[in-house]
């Protein structure tokens, strides 16, 4: 397997963010066929608003900037593509994901889709575990502004990001795994045989260079002050980053 790192557009993270913080928008005419559907999902969304009208829902992205938008294609007078289009040249807070949903799933009307600037296009599933399993999929990427942390590094178990002075990086899932731990014990130093056990589960990763080397790598990103080592007790992580 070939991992990558990758350098996520410099952000601040919306530390301890709930799913019903998130604002979620539906926009359709024809909101009845999908009502139950809608009203299930308020019980894990409840920040969602429903509009069947499009001035109404401008009207609201005036003064709101919701996390995620769907919208049926068929809409009227304008249908989701022309909308869409109008959503993306408004300045935003943050720029929301747009989903068009429609039963119609030729190639053409898709591409008018995403070429008006959509992040998804889908058939609107009637059940509401799998749109919530959607839902959920799609804000975990999401990356919200949010008032200056004091703290140099932090950490998002959620979407397996850490930050650094608000900047966004995404580690192979060992070395991801290897910081978390440490990260979550600051106090403690862990000796490479408690480390080998505890990501690995094989303590005989302990005697090769493996750990030196997720170490190394991890300390590349972050600055060599990220990771204290002391001989005869292991690695720990650098508290007075984190405090």
């Amino acid at each position: 397997m070939i991992w990558c790192r990758l350098k996520l557009k410099s952000q601040t993270l919306l530390s301890g963010m709930s799913v019903n913080q998130y604002s979620i928008v539906f926009v359709d005419n024809t909101v009845n066929r999908i009502f139950k559907t809608i009203e299930s999902l308020k019980h894990s969304y409840q920040n969602m608003h429903i509009f069947n009208q499009e001035p109404e829902f401008l009207e609201y992205i005036e003064s709101n900037s919701p996390d995620l938008i769907f919208l049926n294609l068929d809409l009227q007078p304008n249908d989701a593509v022309v909308l869409s289009k109008e959503i993306r040249q408004r300045q935003m807070t943050t720029e929301p994901f747009i989903v068009i949903y429609s039963d119609k799933q030729d190639d053409f009307v898709q591409e008018l889709a995403f070429n008006s600037g959509v992040d998804s296009f889908i058939n609107f599933h009637n059940k509401a575990a799998v749109m919530e399993l959607f839902i959920k999929n799609l804000l975990k990427r999401r990356i919200l502004p949010t008032p200056a942390n004091k703290k140099e590094v932090m950490i998002d178990t959620d979407r397996h990001l850490i930050f650094k002075n608000g900047t966004a990086f995404q580690l192979p899932r060992k070395e991801f795994k290897l910081f978390e731990l440490l990260y979550n014990n600051a106090e403690k130093f862990f000796s490479k045989n408690e480390i080998a056990s505890t990501i690995w589960n094989d303590e005989t990763i302990a005697n090769k260079r493996t750990i030196d080397v997720h170490i190394y790598n991890i300390r590349q990103f972050f600055g060599k002050r990220i990771i204290q080592s002391q001989k005869g007790k292991g690695y720990r992580i650098n508290k007075k980053l984190i405090s």
